[in-house]
């Protein structure tokens, strides 16, 4: 399945639109919007509540660098997320979102992915986000 995702027109094309929308705050702040919004509508459920948790993290992390706030993380990664959440969000990709639980299959699948494959970068961020003061 994640390499159908990988290889699909959609996700190449999610790759294209990312490098744009990475150098604008702005828009990294509506896309991260966008996928807070159609992750809290989820379902319910281990998987869900598990995907729900990693988007809040990776939602913060794209925040801080949209920000200016935290910049600590390769520029590829970066891309790699906002290409993830543009999938994620659209709801005609691989699998069509309408299609009742077989549609969010592919959008789990590429984001679990993409976690995992930047996990080193999320442990970072986590740990700055520890040591650096937050407002009350």
């Amino acid at each position: 399945m994640l390499l159908r995702v990988i290889e699909s027109a959609f996700y190449k094309s999610a790759l294209r639109k990312a490098p744009r929308l990475a150098k604008n705050a702005h828009s990294l702040l509506n896309l991260l919007k966008s996928a807070l919004v159609k992750v809290q509508s989820l379902g319910v459920g281990t998987t869900f509540d598990l995907l729900r948790e990693k988007v809040v993290v990776l939602g913060s992390l794209l925040k801080a660098y949209a920000t200016g706030e935290y910049r600590n993380i390769e520029f590829q990664n970066v891309l790699k997320v906002v290409a993830g959440f543009i999938y994620f969000i659209s709801p005609i990709d691989l699998i069509p979102d309408f299609l009742p639980y077989v549609g969010l299959t592919d959008d789990v699948a590429l984001l679990m992915f993409i976690i995992k494959s930047i996990s080193n970068e999320i442990e970072k961020f986590e740990q700055w986000k520890k040591a650096v003061p937050q407002p009350n």
